[in-house]
């Protein structure tokens, strides 16, 4: 029974520990130090490339050269502190120094910082790293990058006082050789960056950080000034919860949102370009960053949906530069497309051509069309000669359609008609049918003006045949 209990216990551990399979820790300081668990580098590493192996995995500090030094130093004891490493190894740090023009320290994909080698070039690994200090010279934002089989996104953490947050690379493959490059940066506003720890574990750890992202607004939209900026994050852990996920416009913190669904209302920023950053904490201190690119511009050169002022047609317009189409959507349906060739299409992209197409019905209250051939009112002038009703029934056996007018097999064949043209001809029809009907009329009238004279003949035989019966009556 005892026996079992101790296997119980045995492979319980065993299960326990592959949840975080840590590696190997190191942490960086000047002089010597000592952390239970973590092996420590210690040395300014823009003096001399310094080194530190646990585990059989080697981290150092590359070529003193990739280092940029703070009055003669690299590295400082009693700068920092906080809880997300143990405080002895949040105390101490290593950092970059940018410069008094803020361009010393920027990501140059041929300088990192550090490597780390003696890895398995088949396997995958997490990084965690932190930074903490408390200098007059600002680390806000450190930026984080590694490197192995690719590049991976980098990570900024703002380490100036920081002490419960840290940055987490997930499954990062190593090299052809079994290594990670790391870089320790600046951006164009920060003075310094530093790092206080780093983790290694395998890629199979359950070893968490947020996923984050920025659903709105999109990147590379433009807004207009006068108006709110709707910014909203997803945030998500699977091996932890989320605390809280705050908002930046460039470096400047606007808002933060600590339960789903994660959204700051950013009132009537100033025109400009902005970098919108979401910054999900999980329950840990482990951060990740989510950024999108903004433009909020000035009214006079924005179209706005409530009115605009001072748009000149030709500088200002809603419209491409290009040979692209500009579609107009509804519930995201193209519905109305301006081709490159200025040709529009209603429910089509196909105008076939023509400067106008309709896929569907319309209705019109007026229709005008402006006609280029010659009105048929020359059927009423002198000398037109109108086909004879014996000729015009011959061809309409034959052909089975109007002189003029299109038949069943051309309209097919020409995919529609010229309703200008058809319009003139079916008048000419009409005007034709007029002048039959003219004619008809005169010999209407011509033969009831003979039958009247008829009639009266008649009735004038038929007295003098009355007379002749009385004068022979008269006689017998």
């Amino acid at each position: 029974m005892k026996r079992s209990i101790w296997i119980f216990l045995f492979l319980l551990g065993v299960g326990a520990g592959s949840l975080k399979a840590q590696l190997a820790s190191f942490n960086f300081s000047a002089a010597s130090t000592t952390v239970s668990g973590w092996h420590n580098i210690s040395g300014d590493p823009s003096t001399g490339i310094r080194s530190g192996v646990m585990n059989s995995i080697t981290v150092s500090s590359v070529g003193t050269g990739n280092w940029s030094a703070y009055t003669g130093v690299c590295a400082y004891d009693g700068g920092g502190g906080g809880t997300y490493f143990p405080s002895a190894v949040m105390t101490n740090n290593w950092f970059n120094y940018n410069g008094t023009g803020h361009n010393l320290a920027i990501y140059n994909s041929l300088v990192p910082q550090f490597t780390i080698s003696g890895l398995n070039k088949d396997s995958t690994y997490i990084l965690r790293m932190t930074g903490s200090d408390g200098y007059s010279l600002i680390s806000n934002p450190t930026l984080y990058t590694v490197a192995g089989a690719t590049v991976y996104a980098s990570q900024s953490l703002n380490c100036h006082n920081n002490a419960t947050q840290g940055v987490t690379f997930q499954h990062i493959a190593p090299d052809a050789s079994g290594v990670i490059k790391l870089y320790l940066n600046t951006n164009s506003s920060s003075d310094i960056a530093c790092i206080c720890g780093l983790q290694i574990f395998s890629g199979s750890s359950n070893v968490g950080t947020p996923a984050v992202a920025i659903t709105r607004p999109l990147n590379g939209a433009i807004l207009p000034e006068d108006g709110n900026v709707v910014i909203t994050a997803t945030a998500s852990e699977t091996a932890g919860s989320i605390a809280k996920v705050e908002f930046y416009a460039d470096t400047v913190k606007i808002g933060e949102a600590t339960s789903s669904p994660y959204t700051y209302t950013w009132v009537s920023p100033a025109p400009g370009n902005y970098q919108l950053t979401a910054k999900a904490t999980d329950n840990v201190g482990t951060i990740n960053n989510a950024i999108v690119h903004i433009s909020v511009e000035s009214l006079n050169y924005f179209w706005s949906t409530t009115g605009n002022i001072a748009t000149g047609g030709d500088s200002s317009f809603i419209g491409t530069v290009d040979t692209n189409r500009l579609a107009i959507r509804t519930n995201n349906i193209e519905r109305v497309s301006i081709l490159g060739d200025g040709t529009v299409g209603i429910g089509t992209k196909d105008t076939k051509g023509y400067k106008l197409a309709v896929n569907g019905t319309a209705i019109f209250t007026k229709v005008k069309v402006k006609t280029a051939g010659t009105w048929p009112d020359y059927v009423f002038k002198k000398g037109y000669t109108l086909p004879e009703l014996p000729e015009l029934e011959q061809y309409l056996e034959k052909y089975h359609h109007l002189p003029g007018i299109l038949s069943e097999v051309e309209i097919q064949r020409i995919d529609g008609l010229d309703m200008g043209e058809q319009q003139m001809t079916l008048l000419k029809k009409i005007e034709e049918l007029t002048l039959y009907l003219i004619e008809e009329n005169k010999k209407l009238k011509e033969q009831n003006r003979q039958l009247e004279e008829q009639n009266k003949r008649l009735d004038q035989q038929q007295q003098q045949i009355e007379e002749l019966k009385k004068l022979i009556q008269a006689k017998k």
